[in-house]
């Protein structure tokens, strides 16, 4: 729950941010490019915020150490008949490459 606290406080720093620099930084022609940088931190600020606060970060997971094509038993079925499986080579453990 903290972390989709402080993804929320970001998103809305963000849009604050955002609406800072588009309304009241970029009336000002002497600070036209600092309004264009800070609107790119505001963007980042918000897509950041709104990935922590939706729990996104966490579906990312590390690589299973078991076969994704049979689970982890090392056959498959093919009809009516177990076979070994073609990906892990009936070991049932995930190859260095997936």
């Amino acid at each position: 729950m903290e972390r989709k606290g402080r993804g929320l406080v970001l998103a809305v720093c963000g849009v604050a941010l955002l609406i800072l620099s588009f309304f009241v930084l970029l009336s000002y022609a002497d600070f036209y490019l600092a309004s264009l940088a800070l609107m790119f931190v505001s963007v980042v600020l918000i897509g950041l915020g709104t990935a922590l606060a939706k729990g996104i970060d966490s579906t990312i997971e590390a690589p299973k150490d078991e076969c994704y094509y049979c689970s982890g038993t090392g056959r498959i079925q093919a009809g009516e008949e177990t076979e070994i499986c073609p990906r892990c080579g009936g070991t049932g453990l995930a190859r260095p490459d997936d």
